[in-house]
């Protein structure tokens, strides 16, 4: 397992991070097919007819007719397969093989619920919440929403399984708050400032118990004021029209890259999902708040191929095709001059690893490479100087 270029984020898990970004993410498309908006159906087609389990009302069903899906434009241009599957399907009860049952393609929705492992009472939670939120607001823009601090305010004890389950989720909100105004701020931070240093005071009183965020607790109303004092400051001290709470580097990559990790289908972790293009541009709306832009994305996406290839044991070079056709993109951005800071820690961590893998291998060939396998040297060959031109011409 590579270790992670971009830093580590000790106090969150994966797990703190997908669900996190998931909640995002549905945000910020509250106003699409399916999440809030007119359901239009995305058809998803996973890789095998597997059951998902789980069964019950509005549970994922299994078509029986095999067809060919149209292949996406951007996996054409990455060089990825299309596949032959069964179209997945939602049917009204748990008897999947009753006549007479309605059934249709599963939405947008529905499908990224499934591919990040979002439980269906955690999705009725977060869409009872923005619509509480979102009240007399529908035309209110993501990147005004500090979205863990509305989840406090909105959902209660009483709508968890129990007391233990309803801590973990309200210690998760309060973990992603401090990464993204204290530890990995975008505006710098004064620690000792009295709003970051309320904030940090609730947050280590939640570890030990609940902190209490009824309408009336002077703590929620602590939390509520320290937020909304450090989201919205700027470095200049002027007014800004957009809060900043999850768009420091790197914890807004890791979000990203949980989020991008959803484009493999679940079942056969070396297929990208076909219906990637529309999930694709569904994640670009979370960009406004993760502070993410195109070059970004970019090296992001090449990452992202590049660590499932060697998690997998580099058995799929559609993969490592797929790295080196990002990279393209990524080489054409590497010379723009707009660059900030973050973005060259970044490109640079992505590229040293990516550059000094490849070029061990090459080094190494006698070892690395047999009769079977000899196939990949060329695309590895190719990462090798890829990665070397970009750093040197940077």
């Amino acid at each position: 397992e590579l270790e992670c270029p971009f830093g580590r984020l000790d106090s969150l898990t994966r797990t703190d991070l997908r669900e996190a970004v998931y909640e995002l993410f549905f945000m910020t498309c509250r106003s699409s097919p399916g999440f809030g908006g007119s359901r239009v159906s995305l058809n998803y087609y996973p890789s095998s007819p597997a059951s998902t389990g789980g069964g019950g009302e509005g549970s994922p069903k299994w078509g029986s007719s095999g067809m060919t899906v149209a292949r996406s434009r951007l996996k054409k241009a990455l060089g990825l397969n299309a596949r032959r599957s069964s179209p997945m399907t939602t049917g009204m009860s748990s008897g999947s093989n009753s006549p007479g049952k309605a059934r249709r393609p599963m939405t947008s929705a529905e499908i990224m619920r499934l591919q990040m492992r979002v439980t269906e009472q955690s999705d009725h939670r977060l869409r009872k919440t923005l619509m509480r939120t979102l009240v007399g607001q529908v035309g209110r823009k993501a990147e005004t929403i500090i979205l863990p601090l509305e989840l406090l305010r909105q959902l209660k004890p009483s709508e968890f399984n129990d007391a233990q389950e309803y801590h973990q989720w309200q210690r998760r909100q309060l973990k992603i708050l401090e990464a993204g105004l204290l530890l990995y701020p975008s505006v710098p931070v004064d620690r000792h400032s009295p709003a970051a240093a309320r904030l940090l005071e609730i947050i280590r009183a939640s570890e030990l118990k609940p902190i209490d965020t009824s309408k009336n607790s002077e703590t929620m109303r602590n939390l509520c004021n320290a937020v909304v004092a450090l989201a919205w400051r700027s470095s200049s001290g002027a007014s800004t029209e957009v809060c900043h709470w999850a768009d420091g580097y790197p914890l807004n990559v890791h979000l990203y890259l949980a989020l991008l990790h959803s484009i493999f289908d679940l079942r056969e972790d070396t297929v990208v999902l076909d219906e990637v293009d529309e999930l694709i541009e569904l994640m670009k709306k979370t960009w406004s708040t993760l502070g993410i832009n195109k070059m970004i994305h970019n090296v992001c996406f090449a990452w992202l191929f590049f660590q499932r290839y060697l998690e997998t044991g580099q058995i799929e070079p559609d993969l490592l095709c797929a790295t080196l056709a990002t990279l393209v993109e990524v080489a054409g951005n590497a010379k723009k001059a707009d660059r900030d800071a973050n973005y060259v820690n970044l490109l640079s961590g992505a590229l040293t690893v990516m550059q000094s893998w490849a070029e061990a291998k090459v080094l190494d060939y006698h070892e690395c490479f047999d009769k079977e396998s000899i196939a990949s040297m060329e695309n590895i060959v190719s990462l090798a100087l890829s990665t070397t031109n970009i750093i040197g011409e940077d």
